[in-house]
Parts: C-alpha cells; structure tokens; sequence
C-alpha cells in the first residue's frame, strides 16, 4: 500500500475527476497534507476513512497498491471467517489481505474484524490442526500472514497527536504474537498511542517500560501459563507498584477464572470488543469535560 497518494490517483482509483478530489481536500472532507511545492498528498488512511462514510467505492484500487479486487469481495462477517481460514491454510496473503480491507471498507470496526473474523480464523486452523487436518507449518504460515495483515492495518489507525499513552505484551513463556498485536490496533482505534511491546516479556521488563512510558493503559495477552504461581506472585508485584496510577486490562484464552480470582485489574476482558468499549469510556474520562 501506498502511504501518501496523489489526487490524480485517488481520482483514478474511486472513478471521479480529479478536480473533486481537490475540492474534497480543499474543503477538509479528505485529510490532506502538503508538499513544500504545494502539492496535495493524501494520507491512505484519510481516503479509506471518506470511502467508508461515502457513497464512492474504490473502482481501480490497484493504483492504490491494494489488491485489484479490493472492496468487491466478501463483506459479511460470518461468512468472512470461513473464507479467511481457507486464505490462510492455503497461504494465499492476496487474499487474506483483501478479506480484511473489504470488512474495513465495509464499516465494520476493528474490533469485530478481529474478534469474529481473525481470532475465529486461527480457532478454526488450531481445531484442524489438533484434529490432524492441517499441518504445523500452515498454521505458522498462516500466522505470519496475519501478522503482516495487522501492520497494514495499524498504519491505517494513526492516533491524534494528544492521544492518551498505552502499551502492553505477552508474558514471559508466551510466545504467542498476534493477540497482543490486536490489542495494540484495536486501541489505536480508539485514539490511543498504544504499542506493543512484543511477546515473551519478564515482569522485570514490563516493570522497567512502564516506569519509562508513563501509560494510562497497560494490558497483558495471556494465551499461555507455564507456571502459575510465578506468574500470579509477578503480576502481583507488577499491579501493586503501578495499579494505582495505571488502568490494567487483562485477557487470553489462558486465563482461566482460578485464576483471575487471585488478580487484581481495571478490566478483564474476553473480547476486543470489551476492551474497544472500556478503552473508549476511559479515554473520555481522561479528556475531561
């Protein structure tokens, strides 16, 4: 994908004049930026923003560097699970990639996107996979393409320059990538400047980031435990030093409800689309009036 693209494209990729789309940039209705020349850039991420509120569709939008077929494909949620599992087992990231943008261009938020679609994608490849249908290599493989799939979504989130500081990862033992790849675009999307810090962290290290970054969220994935009790006594240490000042968000398919009986947090979530509502109602409440 394209970062910055020019109004000639953008009109040869939605099927308009050009001279549209400058008045549409003029007027303030496309996030524009400006050369030292003068010349009108557009952001991708401002032009998919009006095509999701707009009646225009993206009719070329290769020009764009997405897949040609891009916004024509399947918009349905239920049925887009499906057709990503079979992208993914296959390694087919044209497709995989599509699927994704077309949800986006559709409206659907991000959270959905990745709760119904990409985390029931991998439950699926993971149930094959148990069951002898599916190799270890197609779901790693499909792992990385998702992985790359996140990143270009993540540029097409970019929060507002005052946005509020979160940032979070997968505990040590965990190395289990994507979940906490979610909760970074899923919070983005919120308006968060919010960063994962990557997987397989010591508490020492998250203890050490958070001293530096000074969030207001901090979250923790949880997709695996390898020793209970030491996670349970560094999680606890970890809360005790920051809770106070720090909102908490915790969540994973390991974290089973003994355990989350013994945690303290702002919020344990079992879907991103909890955490998109929480994270919203607090940074309204660090906005003020």
């Amino acid at each position: 994908m394209k970062d910055l693209i020019t109004p000639k494209q953008v009109a040869r990729a939605i099927h308009v004049s050009e001279s549209s789309v400058k008045r549409w940039c003029d007027r303030g209705m496309i996030p524009t930026q400006y050369t030292g020349g003068g010349h009108r850039r557009i952001p991708l991420q401002g032009l998919l923003t009006f095509l999701r509120s707009s009646k225009y569709e993206l009719r070329a939008p290769e020009v764009l560097g997405l897949p040609a077929t891009t916004g024509r494909t399947v918009r349905v949620v239920d049925r887009a699970a499906g057709e990503l599992t079979a992208a993914l087992m296959h390694g087919d990231e044209q497709q995989s990639r599509q699927i994704v943008l077309d949800l986006y261009l559709a409206g659907h938020g991000v959270a959905v996107i990745c709760d119904q679609v990409l985390a029931e994608s991998f439950r699926s490849i993971g149930d094959c996979w148990r069951t002898g249908g599916a190799e270890v290599y197609q779901e790693r493989r499909g792992c990385e393409i998702a992985r790359r799939v996140l990143h270009e979504l993540r540029m097409l989130a970019s929060p507002s320059a005052n946005a509020p500081v979160a940032i979070g990862g997968s505990v040590e033992g965990d190395q289990y990538s994507l979940a906490t790849s979610m909760v970074e675009l899923v919070l983005r999307g919120a308006d968060w400047n919010a960063v994962s810090l990557g997987e397989n962290l010591p508490f020492g290290t998250l203890a050490a980031a958070i001293k530096e970054h000074r969030p207001r969220l901090f979250w923790l994935s949880i997709s695996y435990l390898g020793d209970e009790r030491a996670f349970l006594r560094g999680y606890g240490e970890l809360f005790d030093t920051f809770g106070a000042d720090v909102a908490f968000v915790v969540g994973g398919r390991a974290l089973q409800e003994p355990v989350r009986q013994r945690m303290k947090y702002a919020l344990c979530c079992d879907t991103l689309q909890q955490l998109a509502v929480y994270s919203h109602g607090l940074r309204a409440d660090i906005a003020g009036p």
